[in-house]
């Protein structure tokens, strides 16, 4: 099979044979050309200077004395004309969005040659379409006559005074703005055109640097580009070569052949140029595959150049991958077998895909999360460890910026100071923000140059981060330096949140051309790069609907309707030149082998993109279908466990010989054996986080604390109703106790930094509801006076002996009462509970030991723990537990006691059985042959901090 620009070649060198010097070759593209060049050394026998190699674009504007400006600058001016003729107190930011579509009409209406007055016409002024429209087919007509009939419709459409408003202003901003580009020497690509066009219309005879131009390869053409090619033609200087197919040329229903069918008829090909035109028909082998996944389609890459066999070859323009989903590029480069030695990607990477932009994404939520106050900056702490932490800044100190996150947790620092930030050059121009509007571009562009050269020092890093960061910097400047420009035309000052709205605006819109060496090896391209170029294989990843043909729903002040009456671009002819790309690379290959992603995500449908479908049904050929499916196990039906050994047993035996066994860790075991197993045993710490805001355990905590702060000068006093009726009187007091307790739980500060601190948000909210618990606390305690304090929050522990493995073994046991009083001749053991409190009942002592249960009675077996305990302390006392619920703390009446058999404990009768039990459970727990098993409620996974390990929760 020849390719299409093979022939060109061909024909070429056949009807210059004198020389290719003084001829310009046109092309969709600059890789198109390069491959051209390749083909035309195969009939070059001596040495020879080749023919000039242009996109038609390059053409165009090489016949214009304007500057194009950046975008940016394009929408500052536009924004000034907006302003003089609308009137409008919009600013700038607000104007960029709606600038941007302006500027795209406006562009649109000058390369189609479209009439301004006509198409932005006065509803006042229209009299009659047939006489003003003359120049428009019947069905145009029509149109026209349909939508501003519509118009004049009031009652039925809503906002049609707003939309009349502007548009009736757009005709003088539309002249404006091209009379003040005009005489600054600048012009947008349009307006360049346009103004060609106008002056071969008024018979201007261009100088033609060459003595003859090829155009080879276009589709989609524009009303200027026609007259420019018209013109040529006449001149005698033109050359044309159309790539198409009869299969869709011929088939007036198939989109493929829209623009072609046109542009063959007005621009006909030489008469000695003869190519296959019947290609898309022949045998081909096509396989569509269906992946539950998008970066797991790159995947069927090995597999698929494996199968080519000899039809795969290192060649330039033998295989190509083609990336339908641009997204891809990174996991298809991971694909690709080490054995390929030359693989050449051409194609534009989205900035918005790349970890330097999710950089600029994180420095921006930086700065805008600041707070400076008496001089000072402080950090959100999120975005700080966001940004120490991201992939770009590995390698700077990390060690030092290791700790630093590891104490800043411990510390539970919300907002971090700047100081203490400063771990290199580059964290100090990181987090040293710039005091002044409009210094934040400058503060970016600093921080980009110097990862550039951390980066360039770094071997592993790729040379597209680089070319990205370049690129990005580059961007940075132009928002920068045009938010200058705008300030000073304008006088308006242009604030910081506005430069970033403007900036990610920018950067979502921008590819980086990633270019290697076009004639090189395997080739993973765009779908733009595929334009004219031929490959006997083929692999496009992203065969979806929305990726091709994409989403094309482009903005516009111009109606629909509008846009079809004066030819103007539509949807459907977006889809038709997709169609064309699409086609045209598939017609003359001899193997296909396309995927698509099942999963909605994104714009993602998840379908099959429909010119797979016209494959499958429309075409002649026989394509195979095939589903991978990842095999996914469930861990459901695996469960975890850890089997004891003697060495284990004694080293349980050993550290609970010392340290005393806490009734939370033996809670925790008969919840879940296993995670005992991975807290206790094997030392897994919980996940160390900063609380942002308080959640029940810290609430809990900042509650305990301000109780043992309330009764901690009258341990060992009998306290009498007085004394209760004056602290709650001391709303001072109160207040002081709560704020040393949120200083030193939450702040993680000494006690007595209390008076500076700010509470504010959640934290100021917990405050006052602890001080509302604190004083129902006092009343609660009020109505059962005389109540003498024991102790708070102090440790008490006792041995328990018991037989293990035939062997007598002795372990101690204790922890932290919350509250020890006595009351009525009764020892109490209280407990402060801030959680959920299912139940303080029971009926038998074997159900508090049961670790198979699905609700536990932990509160319970706690309370039991330590009267047991405590009647190692005062054995002849009658010891009772409670549990002050604060969720039940303000109904009538309240009584914290555990019941048993629905009467107030009293634990005295029950020591030896629960002392037996409690043996039993030990010569369990640390047995030799013990097994830590998972707990068979998965619902108890939910806030394990180890459900991770267990897949479970």
């Amino acid at each position: 099979m020849k390719k299409f620009l093979e022939s060109v070649a061909e024909y070429i060198i056949e009807k210059h044979p004198d020389g290719l010097m003084d001829i310009c070759m046109v092309f969709p593209n600059r890789r198109s050309g390069s491959f051209f060049i390749s083909y035309l050394r195969e009939y070059v026998e001596d040495t020879v200077i080749s023919p000039a190699i242009c996109t038609i674009h390059e053409v165009l504007h090489g016949f214009t004395d304007y500057q194009q400006p950046d975008r940016l600058k394009l929408i500052a001016q536009l924004y000034q004309s907006f302003q003089k003729h609308s009137k409008s107190k919009e600013s700038f930011d607000e104007f960029y969005y709606w600038g941007e579509v302006l500027l795209s009409d406006f562009d649109d209406i000058d390369k189609y040659l479209v009439d301004p007055v006509d198409l932005f016409r006065n509803l006042s002024e229209l009299k009659e379409i047939d006489y003003n429209f003359t120049y428009l087919e019947e069905e145009q007509k029509e149109v026209l006559k349909q939508f501003w009939g519509s118009l004049g419709r009031w009652d039925e459409f809503k906002n049609k005074e707003e939309f009349l408003k502007i548009w009736n202003v757009l005709l003088p901003v539309y002249n404006d703005f091209k009379e003040s580009l005009k005489g600054q020497g600048l012009a947008y690509d349009g307006m360049m055109l346009r103004e060609l066009a106008k002056n071969l219309k008024k018979g201007e005879v261009l100088e033609l640097p060459f003595r003859n131009y090829y155009f080879v390869g276009l589709n989609a053409l524009n009303a200027c580009e026609k007259h420019f090619l018209s013109y040529l033609k006449n001149q005698g200087k033109a050359g044309f070569f159309w790539d198409f197919d009869v299969a869709y040329m011929e088939d007036r229903k198939q989109e493929a052949g829209l623009f072609l069918r046109d542009n063959i008829r007005q621009f006909p090909p030489p008469d000695e140029f003869l190519f296959a035109e019947e290609e898309f028909s022949k045998t081909k082998n096509i396989e569509f595959i269906a992946v539950p996944s998008s970066q797991g389609q790159s995947q069927v890459i090995p597999d698929t150049l494996q199968k080519l066999g000899a039809d795969f070859q290192e060649k330039f323009d033998n295989t190509a991958i083609v990336l339908a989903d641009e997204s891809l590029l990174f996991p298809t480069l991971g694909a690709i077998p080490e054995p390929i030695e030359s693989v050449n990607v051409t194609m534009g990477y989205p900035v918005s895909n790349s970890g330097i932009f999710g950089f600029i994404n994180v420095l921006a939520a930086l700065v805008k999360s600041s707070r400076a106050k008496n001089g000072a900056t402080s950090f959100y702490y999120p975005y700080v460890f966001d940004v120490l932490s991201h992939q770009l800044m590995a390698g700077v100190e990390n060690e030092a910026v290791k700790t630093f996150i590891k104490e800043t947790k411990k510390a539970n620092l919300i907002y971090i100071p700047q100081e203490s930030l400063y771990f290199s050059g580059l964290h100090k121009l990181i987090f040293q923000l710039p005091q002044h509007e409009g210094g934040i571009s400058t503060y970016f562009c600093e921080i980009l140059k110097s990862l550039h050269s951390h980066l360039a020092g770094n071997n592993q890093s790729s040379k597209l981060i680089q070319e990205i960061l370049v690129s990005i910097y580059q961007i940075i400047e132009q928002v920068g330096q045009t938010i200058a420009d705008v300030e000073k035309e304008s006088g308006q000052p242009i604030s910081d949140p506005i430069f970033f709205r403007l900036l990610f605006q920018h950067l979502n819109n921008i590819n980086v051309a990633y270019e290697g060496e076009p004639l090189k090896g395997l080739q993973v391209i765009g779908i733009l790069e595929t334009r004219l170029l031929d490959f006997k294989n083929i692999i496009i990843l992203g065969l979806n609907e929305d990726y091709w043909p994409k989403a094309t729903s482009v903005p516009s002040f111009i109606p629909h309707n509008l846009h079809f009456a004066f030819g103007l671009p539509s949807v459907d002819q977006r889809d038709a030149l997709q169609a064309y790309y699409f086609y045209r690379l598939v017609q003359r290959a001899k193997n296909l082998t396309a995927t698509y992603n099942t999963v909605k995500e994104t714009i993602n449908r998840g379908e099959l993109s429909r010119f797979g479908y016209q494959l499958i049904y429309d075409s002649p050929h026989e394509v195979k279908q095939k589903n991978i499916a990842f095999q996914l196990k469930s861990n459901k039906e695996k469960h975890l466990s850890a089997v004891s050994s003697p060495q284990l047993s004694e080293k349980l035996l050993r550290v609970y010989a010392e340290k005393p066994l806490s009734p939370s860790a033996i809670n925790l075991y008969m919840n879940c054996k296993y995670r005992y197993y991975l807290r206790y045993v094997v030392g897994l710490p919980d996940k160390d986080e900063i609380r942002e805001e308080v959640d029940g355990q810290m609430f809990g905590n900042i509650f305990h604390l301000a109780v043992e702060y309330l009764y901690e000068n009258v341990v060992g006093q009998e306290l009498s109703k007085e004394w209760f009726q004056k602290q709650l009187q001391d709303r001072k007091n109160i207040d002081s106790l709560v704020r040393q307790a949120i200083s030193v739980a939450y702040f993680k500060k000494e006690r007595g930094d209390y008076l500076q601190l700010e509470l504010e948000g959640n934290v100021l909210l917990i405050y006052e509801y602890i001080k509302t618990y604190i004083r129902q606390l006092l009343k609660v305690d009020a109505a059962i006076t005389p109540v003498e304090i024991l102790a708070c929050e102090e440790n008490y522990h006792r041995e328990v002996e018991f037989v293990c493995d035939g062997r007598n073994k002795k372990v101690k046991i204790g922890g932290n009462i919350d509250r020890l009083d006595r009351v009525g001749g009764l020892l109490r053991i209280i407990d402060y509970k801030t959680g959920n409190v299912k139940s303080l009942s029971f009926t038998e002592l074997d159900e508090i030991f049961d670790p198979g249960k699905k609700n536990p009675k932990k509160e319970v077996f706690q309370a039991l723990f330590y009267s047991y305990i405590i009647n190692s302390y005062y054995p002849e006392a009658e010891v009772s537990a409670g549990v002050y619920d604060l969720k039940k703390l303000f109904g009538e009446p309240f009584s914290p006691l555990i019941k048993y058999n629905k009467k107030d404990l009293v634990f005295n009768p029950m020591v030896q059985e629960f002392k037996g039990l409690l043996q039993g459970l030990f010569a369990e727990l640390f047995s030799a042959n013990n097994e830590f098993t998972q707990t068979p409620h998965e619902e108890h996974c939910k806030p394990c901090p180890y459900k991770q390990i267990c897949h479970r929760g």
